[in-house]
């Protein structure tokens, strides 16, 4: 191999394993708590159909997530739920499950690797996995050393017609100096593009927002971008099913 072809290969492998290590979260100092033991720290909020939302990404240490300790402006970026999914059509959790990644996967999120992992969304005072499973991955339209939308999702949660999937999505850059990381960049454009590449999919129609209260802007937190609502997509049954 030509030497003007190894260099190229061996900085975008240093920059994958600095960027990797960076967004690994930290190891517990101990033994994680089990997520029975989950009490909300906000109110949820009511959702028809759904039940009582969590307003945040649910961390391994049960709190809300904060993107991995990064600040934005010297605040605290606590990351919101900011998709919601229901699925009229699945009758059982793993066609639901199933239908979901299919979904994902036409509208160019498929799972990709390179995140952190681990995380929990809230839907009746239960704590539901994210989706995608795979180890490092999460939902995203682009490869981890470059800025790309990327999140999760959690359940299938159980409702009386079908299933639901809470999420949680935003836009996310690279950077190399002082400290290999990927900032902050929106919530509200990963929210919208996925919503509109899921729309034009067909499986899941955009069904307006649901409004969960979840905006921040104090001196010591923030929620950047985010004005507090989710995005709502509906998959309904064929018609005379």
């Amino acid at each position: 191999m030509k030497c003007s072809r190894v260099l190229p290969l061996l900085a975008l492998a240093a920059l994958s394993a600095a960027l990797l290590a960076a967004c690994a979260p930290a190891v517990p100092a101990g033994p994680l708590p089990d997520p029975a033991t989950y009490r909300p720290a906000d109110s949820p909020v009511p959702v028809p159909e759904v039940g009582e939302v969590g307003r945040w990404m649910i961390t391994k240490d049960l709190v809300p997530a904060t993107w991995l300790g990064e600040k934005l402006g010297g605040r605290t970026l606590r990351e919101p739920i900011n998709v919601l999914l229901i699925d009229r059509a699945a009758r059982t959790p793993e066609e639901a499950t199933a239908r979901l990644l299919a979904a994902m996967e036409a509208a160019g999120y498929g799972p990709k690797g390179g995140h952190s992992t681990g995380y929990w969304g809230e839907v009746g005072g239960k704590l539901y996995p994210m989706l995608p499973s795979g180890p490092g991955e999460a939902f995203s339209d682009g490869p981890f050393w470059v800025p790309n939308n990327h999140g999760r999702l959690f359940g299938p949660v159980p409702l009386a017609r079908g299933y639901a999937f809470p999420g949680a999505f935003s836009l996310e850059g690279v950077r190399l100096f002082p400290k290999p990381g990927h900032p902050y960049r929106s919530f509200q454009v990963a929210r919208e593009d996925l919503a509109d590449r899921l729309n034009r999919g067909g499986r899941y129609r955009r069904a307006g927002y649901v409004d969960l209260g979840s905006r921040l802007d104090t001196p010591t937190e923030t929620t950047g971008d985010h004005d507090g609502r989710a995005v709502l997509l509906v998959a309904e049954p064929p018609s005379g099913m």
